[in-house]
């Protein structure tokens, strides 16, 4: 099949996203998606099991990490996520050469951001540790891990990037499937460089780092040959990569609330951090442990959110009214069945979780504890980010943003201030639980008021 076949085949895939039913359209997107990002959890969680054999000091330093690897995270995914929105848009509205000049755009800012970052952060790599919660007995692990982490970020960001951008065009399969590839092969080669198996050294900490970093790599590589081969839709020519202001502005006016959600996480971690190990090291792991383990419920909600992205901004800009308030609630739906169902083995098995990550009394006994209230999230934080999700579709930027950041900035932090000196270490963990459900309520009142003012109807079936 020759260039403009492929490209043909694709625009076929892409127009679908305003005939075919939408539940199997939020299969097919959203499918994929939330598969790769549990992997992706799942290898998140496993490096934090393999880690924990190090000890609570280097378990704690991967929480220490987690706040400097959002931020990572937050300037990678603006990029990304404000490109499929404006490019799922144009598709929508039939303009397909704006598209790919979008898509060039977003990678040429791609490198500019990427490197700014990188040399920013190696530079000041210690005090941003420090600032996030390390102590000198954790310190030397947190660098050990983040030091690879920050020379090898381009490849984070880049992936992120090309996932959006093939996902969007019609091939959500081919997107969820790189990132499957990189999260196993981080699986593999965590466990054998953290502790040293065969012909491979024994590198602790920093193997795990370096295992993510082999993944990534390959799941760059498989995107980057469909993309060069001329498999996508995107016709590109060197006008295409030339940074524009403007296009560049739209990117990040969607894009930002991407970045400022995982902007205020690495925030909200970074005082959760500091009171924790007020508290002692053993609090500490036990906070990176809930971090890991809500990463498994966040990441069936996220991918929930970039499957409905492009079906959200697609029928939006076709004037699909009724199939954009069915995509909203059949992914709220499935986020409150996601939710109750990782509640309800959370309360039953609270124990043995906590254990795969260490077997030291005091650190069971608190972590069970604070597992059975920092549960009490699961149940409404996947409504919270899809209809951020939702907004970020339709190109609502403002309310994107604020809702992007309610939880953990303007909720959270100041629960984080205050609950800890009323109630202990039992505040810390009930913060993020009362956080959540006001989020929640704001999210949802933004969103009744957004869909009575562009007559968008809330539907479990719409006529289309």
């Amino acid at each position: 099949m020759n260039k403009t076949n492929h490209a043909a085949s694709s625009y076929e895939k892409t127009d679908a996203m305003g005939k075919e039913k939408i539940s199997k359209l939020l299969l097919r997107f959203s499918g994929p998606a939330i598969i790769a990002a549990e992997t992706f959890a799942f290898y998140n969680l496993l490096d934090a099991v393999w880690v924990g054999y190090l000890g609570n000091e280097a378990l704690a330093a991967l929480t220490v990490a987690n706040p400097l690897m959002a931020i990572y995270r937050a300037v990678g995914a603006g990029i990304g996520v404000g490109a499929a929105s404006l490019i799922s848009r144009k598709l929508g509205a039939g303009k397909k050469e704006e598209a790919s000049s979008i898509a060039g755009c977003s990678i040429s800012v791609f490198f500019i951001v990427a490197g700014l970052t990188t040399v920013v952060c190696l530079v000041n790599l210690e005090p941003l540790l420090r600032i996030f919660g390390a102590n000198d007995a954790v310190l030397p692990f947190a660098t050990s891990y983040m030091l690879i982490e920050t020379v090898f970020i381009a490849l984070d960001f880049f992936l992120i990037l090309l996932v959006e951008l093939v996902r969007v065009q019609g091939a959500p399969k081919l997107a969820s499937a790189s990132l499957i590839t990189a999260s196993i092969l981080d699986i593999i080669f965590s466990p054998i460089l953290v502790f040293g198996v065969g012909p491979f050294p024994e590198l602790g900490i920093a193997g795990a780092a370096l295992g993510t970093t082999i993944g990534r790599a390959i799941g760059v590589a498989i995107l980057l040959a469909y993309i060069g081969l001329g498999k996508s839709i995107y016709q590109f020519s060197r006008a295409c990569f030339i940074p524009s202001f403007k296009k560049t502005f739209d990117i990040y006016r969607i894009g930002i609330s991407q970045s400022v959600r995982a902007g205020s996480i690495s925030i909200s971690q970074a005082v959760a951090n500091n009171i924790a190990i007020s508290f002692g090291v053993v609090p500490l792991a036990i906070l990176g442990v809930l971090f890991k383990l809500n990463i498994i419920v966040f990441a069936f909600c996220i991918g929930l959110s970039q499957g409905m992205l492009p079906l959200v901004g697609y029928n939006y800009a076709a004037q699909n009214k009724d199939r954009v308030g069915e995509i909203v609630v059949k992914t709220a739906l499935a986020s409150i069945a996601w939710g109750t169902l990782c509640w309800t083995v959370t309360m039953l098995f609270p124990t043995q979780i906590i254990s795969l990550f260490g077997t030291d009394t005091i650190f069971l006994s608190g972590g069970t504890t604070a597992l059975y209230i920092f549960a009490l999230t699961f149940f409404s934080l996947g409504i919270q980010i899809n209809l951020s999700s939702f907004f970020q579709g339709i190109g609502k930027g403002v309310p994107s943003l604020v809702l992007a950041a309610s939880r953990d900035l303007i909720f959270l932090i100041p629960f984080l201030l205050i609950m800890p000196n009323i109630f202990g270490i039992a505040g810390l963990w009930a913060a993020y639980p009362a956080a959540t459900a006001l989020s929640l309520t704001l999210s949802l009142i933004w969103t009744r008021h957004t869909f009575r003012g562009n007559g968008i109807p809330f539907r479990l079936r719409s006529h289309s």
